[in-house]
């Protein structure tokens, strides 16, 4: 957004994300300049934007889309040309990881993404990593370089279904699909079973509390489900909602949130004694 410096009253900018607000009032910054100067404010496409009203004058503004046609940097570049500084994230990943107390039989890592994606039911998961901006790509770049081989997956919501263990309330497929079970009968239940016989889903925590797995219920899963230790929580940035058959004829809709998932081996294979 280009902001002109014509005179006129009101008209600031006030941007919002998450729980932060920031206000731009552009006639002040243009005549403090000593030659004369437009105003600007970038910001990405999941940042909610308002501009007041305009009391005396005329505003003018030219704004713009900016689009992604190719990806400023490529996983597989030489480490030369993506060199950064040792950020604070890293450093503290790397001393989780050298500890043998965290995760010492070795887990899954979760990152809810932090930035708004043009996600649809069309979306080939995995090649969006190449697309991921900002702290999205500061993330899964870092874990790349610790060896963790980090890759996009897809919660399901899955909170009718305990699987026989409490707060596991998810099911983790590495792919986006809408028409889970077409002509299933059953409801919740069954839909569930479908995301993990079906599509090979495994049942995950999409938060942090959980309780012990009864491996007696009737519900037990095969596979086992899997605990996510969530270091940014999972968020509705990018959830989409399921529209499978079976859900329609209860009323019930699933919701699907993309996000960043890391495996880390246990400690006697990633910790020097």
């Amino acid at each position: 957004m280009v902001i002109y410096p014509t005179p006129y009253k009101g008209g600031e900018v006030i941007l919002r994300h998450e729980d932060h607000e920031w206000k731009i009032d552009a006639k002040v910054l243009t005549p403090s300049q000593t030659s004369p100067s437009l105003a600007y404010v970038a910001f990405h496409s999941d940042v909610e934007h308002e501009v007041l009203k305009v009391t005396t004058g005329r505003r003018v503004t030219v704004t713009y889309d900016l689009y992604l046609v190719d990806p400023p940097w490529k996983f597989g570049a030489p480490a030369a040309a993506r060199a950064q500084s040792v950020s604070s994230f890293q450093a503290a990943l790397q001393k989780l990881l050298e500890s043998p107390e965290f995760l010492p039989e070795g887990g899954i890592l979760g990152f809810g993404l932090s930035n708004h994606y043009p996600f649809d039911f069309e979306t080939e998961l995995q090649e969006m990593a190449s697309y991921l901006k900002g702290e999205d790509a500061h993330v899964y770049r870092i874990c790349r370089e610790l060896g963790l081989q980090p890759s996009l997956r897809a919660i399901y919501d899955d909170d009718r279904v305990s699987w026989g263990c409490e707060g596991f309330d998810g099911i983790m497929l590495d792919e986006i699909v809408q028409d889970i079970c077409p002509d299933c009968e059953g409801g919740r239940k069954i839909y569930g079973s479908a995301l993990v016989g079906t599509l090979g889903g495994i049942p995950v925590n999409k938060g942090e509390d959980v309780g012990p797995i009864d491996p007696e219920s009737e519900e037990y899963p095969d596979p086992d489900p899997e605990l996510i230790t969530w270091i940014s929580p999972l968020n509705k940035l990018n959830q989409l909602e399921g529209n499978s058959s079976a859900y329609e004829r209860d009323g019930i809709f699933s919701y699907i949130n993309p996000c960043i998932i890391a495996r880390i081996a246990a400690a006697c294979d990633r910790v020097d004694y």
